[in-house]
Order: structure tokens, then C-alpha cells, then sequence
């Protein structure tokens, strides 16, 4: 296991200093009032004009939000990806990492596979809002044909982890690929084809004490 000191604050300014999220987030709370996609709680009621707004302003209505994009970016801090690459996300729900990974990083393709129908459309519009071409799957992973034949990086973040997903997630690795399960897995692999490694964070000297796990696998 490997410590890294985290900053939702810092990886936000990192990652996003065209203040991007707002939108996303402004859309999020739109769509949640039609189909739960993320708890209530999570999200603020009231929207905020990202280009009036200041960044500590948004950081204080949407709290909730900005970690949970801090922690869908926070892998970037530990790993190096290369622009124009192809991403694929399993599971995607209300858009967490996808979309704030779709936002900050230099991507030639995005898919997003999600089973839940209502899920998918509320992804697709919002999406569609963000002028960010996707491709969306309304379906299983397990029942997922990949119109291409590889990814540079795949994401996966609340769904659990099995052997056999695990295998066929890395059959679609592209040389050099990586995948982000947020989350820590005892699971083991073949160590000479890939690279594995768990993270787990620290409280910084900000005083922050939030938590996030997660665990990389890149081909070798």
C-alpha cells in the first residue's frame, strides 16, 4: 500500500482552472430531481452561475460535489496519461469519475457503459449539455461488445470487483493502458504483463482528513 498526501482543494485547481465543474454539477442537481443518480444530500439546491460565482463561493455550496470530483481526479496526482487517448468507464451512474475526468483530460474517445436505462439518458443529456461527444451504453458490462478493440485507460468506481470482470477488464487494455478501480482489491495478476498497485490517503498539513482508495493496474 502506498500513502499520498491529499488536497481536494489543490487537485481541483490542478485539474480545473477553467472552473468546468460548476456546469456539471449545476446539470447533476437538475437531473437528480428526476432520477436519483446521486444521494440527496450529496447535492446542493441551488445553482450557481459559474461565471459570477467565485471558486471558494462553489466550493462552499457544492462541498459534497467538488470532493467527489477531487477523488475521480485524484489517481492523476500518482499517474501520467497521454493526450488523445481512448477511455472507457463501467458503470458510470451520476458521472463520477467519467464526467470530471472527461472534463480535464485530453480524451480522442470516451465511452461510458451504463446499465440502468434512465441513468444512461440523464448521462447522455448531460453530456450533450457539456458539448462533450460520448459514446453511452445502456447496458451491462457483461454484456458490453467494445467497438474498439482497446482503451488507454478504463475507470470503474462503485461495483464490485470479481476475477473473471478483472481479466476481461485487462484483455482491453491498450499497451501501456491503465485501469483505475476506486477501491482497494486484494485480487492478484499475472505480475509480468502488469503493474499493480493500491493507494491509500493521508491527512495533508491543511488539516484535511478525508479518505480515498484506490488501485491502479497498468500493462506493462
Amino acid at each position: 500500500m502506498t500513502d499520498i498526501s491529499y488536497n481536494p482543494q489543490e487537485i481541483i485547481a490542478k485539474f480545473d482552472p477553467d472552473n468546468l465543474l460548476i456546469n456539471y454539477f449545476n446539470l447533476l442537481i437538475k437531473e437528480n430531481k428526476k432520477i436519483n443518480l446521486v444521494s440527496r444530500e450529496t447535492v446542493g439546491g441551488v445553482l450557481i452561475n459559474s461565471g459570477e460565482s467565485s471558486h471558494s463561493e462553489a466550493r462552499n455550496q457544492y462541498y459534497a460535489l467538488f470532493q467527489l470530483a477531487a477523488e475521480s481526479l485524484l489517481p492523476f496526482m500518482t499517474i501520467k496519461v497521454s493526450d488523445n487517448i481512448a477511455y472507457l468507464d463501467i458503470g458510470s451512474g451520476g458521472g463520477f469519475p467519467a464526467i470530471p475526468i472527461i472534463l480535464t483530460q485530453n480524451l480522442s474517445k470516451a465511452s461510458l457503459v451504463e446499465r440502468t436505462q434512465k441513468k444512461a439518458g440523464a448521462l447522455r443529456r448531460m453530456l450533450l449539455a457539456l458539448k462533450k461527444r460520448v459514446d453511452i451504453y445502456p447496458v451491462s458490462f457483461e454484456n458490453y461488445k467494445a467497438e474498439k478493440e482497446s482503451f488507454d485507460l478504463i475507470t470503474l468506481r462503485l461495483v464490485k470487483l470479481t476475477k473473471p470482470m478483472l481479466s476481461e477488464i485487462l484483455s482491453l487494455l491498450s499497451p501501456k493502458g491503465t485501469f483505475i478501480y476506486y477501491s482497494k482489491t486484494e485480487l492478484e495478476i499475472d505480475s509480468s504483463s502488469y503493474l499493480k498497485c493500491n493507494f491509500n490517503t493521508t491527512p495533508n498539513k491543511s488539516g484535511y482528513t478525508t479518505y480515498a482508495t484506490y488501485t491502479t493496474y497498468k500493462r506493462i
